[in-house]
């Protein structure tokens, strides 16, 4: 994960790359569609727009995002990227029922598509315009944990399948002649784009009411199990949730109950240093410190203990289900 100065420059300057390269594919699909009078091409011009809109918005949300906490917002300001993430979504949806809507009225009132060798020529560009585009946001998206720039990437990359069922429409009416595969092709891009938009709105929905993320729970635990940190003999009541790129984790870890404030501090600073290194996360860590119990000793390396009551034979590794559970019973 690069610093935070560089990641913010790489998010803006992906989500100012996607509305820019955006806006001159929507432009060439546009002359496409003009040229050709399809209602696929026009289908997939229509959500082009969305491109655009959604890539502008991206910009303003990162830009946002990168406030810093104040009292106001003492968890900062990420949450904006996963209410950016849902507007994509839903302005993915509502394109579909345009492009649903056109292509129902094109069937009523009859086909009609001229110059279809040009059309094939600028929606083919456009397609390879958009995999190179939607490939470069979503990598950066992913790099620097982005849920804005996520959302755009699998976006602009559905973009390629939907021009890719207008290419196939506009083919076929080129090689049979038959009109009417043009809006069929226009209405199957309408409800890709539905199934598209619906899942992009479900999972920004899912983290702005902090849904439990059992990937990033794993990412913590395995964290644990390898930080080998003298003295943490157990975790449990582990919760995180993401505010944007950033992740605020708290939970509560067992200590010997000999120890002094000092030295649990220290442990526990450790660990989230180990923790930090081995997921890459810009995360808050704040936990709680319980004093440990009997079932725990044969699985704690702390030496020496003056309240040991088992030789110490191995660490246990910490299961998922256990570290987000509650305390194990006293023995």
């Amino acid at each position: 994960m690069p610093n935070d100065a560089l990641a913010s420059r790489t998010r803006l300057r992906a989500a100012i790359t996607s509305a820019v390269a955006g806006t001159a594919i929507f432009a060439a699909k546009m002359v496409a569609w003009h040229m050709t009078r399809s209602s696929a091409v026009l289908s997939d011009a229509l959500e082009s727009t969305v491109n655009v809109v959604a890539a502008t918005f991206a910009v303003i949300a990162i830009r946002y995002a990168e406030n810093p906490v104040d009292r106001d917002h003492p968890y900062g300001h990420g949450k904006i990227e996963h209410l950016a993430a849902a507007f994509e979504g839903g302005l993915i949806t509502f394109a579909a029922l345009l492009i649903a809507y056109q292509a129902i009225q094109v069937m009523i009132h009859g086909p009609e598509v001229k110059s279809i060798d040009v059309g094939l020529a600028v929606t083919a560009g456009a397609a390879v315009a958009n995999l190179a585009l939607g490939a470069f946001v979503l990598r950066a998206g992913r790099r620097t944990a982005s849920p804005t720039l996520v959302a755009d990437g699998i976006h602009i990359l559905s973009d390629v399948w939907t021009t890719a069922g207008v290419l196939i429409g506009l083919g076929l009416v080129r090689l049979t002649g038959v009109l009417w595969f043009d809006p069929i092709a226009a209405l199957l891009v309408g409800l890709f784009l539905a199934k598209t938009g619906a899942g992009l709105v479900r999972k920004a929905a899912g983290e702005l009411l902090d849904r439990e993320d059992p990937d990033l729970l794993r990412q913590l635990v395995d964290a644990f199990n390898e930080a080998k940190v003298p003295g943490l003999a157990g975790l449990h009541r582990l919760r995180a949730l993401r505010h944007g790129r950033q992740v605020h984790v708290d939970g509560h870890v067992f200590v010997p109950e000999n120890w002094t404030v000092r030295q649990a501090h220290e442990a526990l600073e450790a660990f989230e240093r180990v923790v930090r290194d081995r997921t890459g996360l810009t995360a808050e860590i704040a936990f709680h410190l319980d004093p440990c119990h009997d079932p725990g000793c044969s699985g704690c390396s702390a030496e020496p203990c003056a309240t040991r009551s088992a030789p110490f034979v191995a660490s246990r590794p910490l299961t998922l289900e256990e570290a987000c559970g509650p305390p194990p019973p006293h023995g």
